[in-house]
């Protein structure tokens, strides 16, 4: 488990109305491989009241990923220091967003704060930006699978993405009332909604009540992070995470051992764990591997079923941001009373891009 020494929080500001999302792909290429997807997700950030920038090489093609680890950190660094772009929004994950993070300038993304926003394979940047700068960043949907939805995206991921970078605190969290996992091929059968199936809720695996900062992670992009300095302090955090499509019970096994040998899961003061998606029959497996997996350790509250990762919709979670986590009664409620970003200044200022403390865990 790592020592580091967290930075002060650093609130980026609230992406203002008019202002472009910046898009950027951290890993695979499919940004410009699935023009009717994008072309969609383009459509509805625009309605939402936000231009789309796409970085330098968030449309490149031909490899394993978007382009070299180098061009993609300059996309980064770009959309960043661009004064039009209020938030940076990935395109979709993969398997190689690692391959940036020691390229990195940290100190550049600290001192122009704004909303960094993704999942899945994009949560290795995520970790690792807030871990060097303090700078909130956000779990949440992403450019392909959520806003290029047909429609644009459910609306409790919307609303989710609208309370938390909107500059007020979020508040109670409610669950939604139906969720999907079902899979339509981009660009050839997604013509149409996904199924939706009514959601019961998280189901409560140990009971209790806990306070702390927010932190959200893809559990294997999370390992590959193990024994590098950006694997992130998760002591005294609530710890949520979430699973690749298709995740088999073995390997769920193999990685929550890994986990707990890092002393992640001892340390945290809650454990909320996502939806399975796409395991099929393999649900109830996984459930009980999962249960054997984090009750032996720890002793705060533990949450399957969350409304988080590679099923929808989905909430969004702000690292570091304080939160509460009420576990009892077979019910769960997610609470965040504090605001994720703060409003943009208008002009920009030097003392508008001075740090937000954290506020007091109680």
């Amino acid at each position: 488990m790592s020592t580091h020494t967290a930075p002060p929080l650093l609130l980026p500001f609230a992406p203002a109305t008019g202002a472009a999302v910046g898009v950027l792909s951290p890993s695979s290429d499919e940004a410009g491989r699935f023009p009717r997807r994008r072309d969609r997700a383009v459509a509805q950030l625009e309605a939402l009241g936000h231009p789309v920038r796409f970085g330098p090489h968030a449309l490149d093609t031909g490899g394993h990923t978007a382009a070299s680890a180098e061009d993609r950190v300059k996309d980064l660094h770009a959309l960043f220091t661009d004064p039009g772009v209020g938030a940076v929004l990935t395109a979709i994950g993969g398997n190689n967003t690692n391959d940036m993070l020691d390229l990195v300038d940290y100190g550049l993304l600290a001192a122009h704060p704004k909303p960094l926003i993704g999942y899945s394979d994009a949560t290795a940047l995520l970790t690792a930006v807030w871990k060097h700068t303090g700078l909130v960043t956000v779990m949440g949907p992403q450019l392909l699978p959520q806003f290029g939805e047909p429609g644009g995206c459910l609306a409790y991921t919307r609303e989710s993405w609208q309370r938390v970078l909107g500059g007020t605190a979020p508040g109670p969290l409610a669950h939604s009332t139906h969720w999907t996992d079902e899979f339509l091929a981009w660009d050839e059968t997604d013509d149409r909604a996904r199924a939706l199936r009514p959601n019961p809720g998280p189901t409560v695996l140990r009971e209790g009540v806990a306070e702390g900062p927010l932190y959200g992670a893809n559990l294997e992009t999370l390992l590959r992070l193990a024994g590098t300095r950006h694997w992130p302090t998760t002591a005294g955090h609530l710890l949520l995470l979430e699973t690749s499509p298709g995740i088999t019970p073995s390997q769920l096994a193999a990685h929550l051992t890994q986990l707990r040998q890092t002393g992640a899961l001892a340390g945290a003061a809650a454990v909320g764990f996502g939806r399975f998606a796409q395991t099929g029959p393999g649900d109830e497996a996984l459930n009980e591997v999962l249960a054997e997996g984090l009750l032996g350790t720890g002793h705060g509250p533990v949450v399957r079923d969350l409304d988080i990762g590679h099923t929808d919709p989905m909430f969004c979670v702000p690292y570091g941001v304080r939160a509460g986590l009420t576990a009892q009664d077979g019910t769960c409620l997610l609470t965040l009373p504090d605001p994720a970003t703060r409003p943009s200044p208008t002009p920009l200022t030097a003392t508008s891009r001075e740090r937000v403390p954290c506020p007091p865990t109680r």
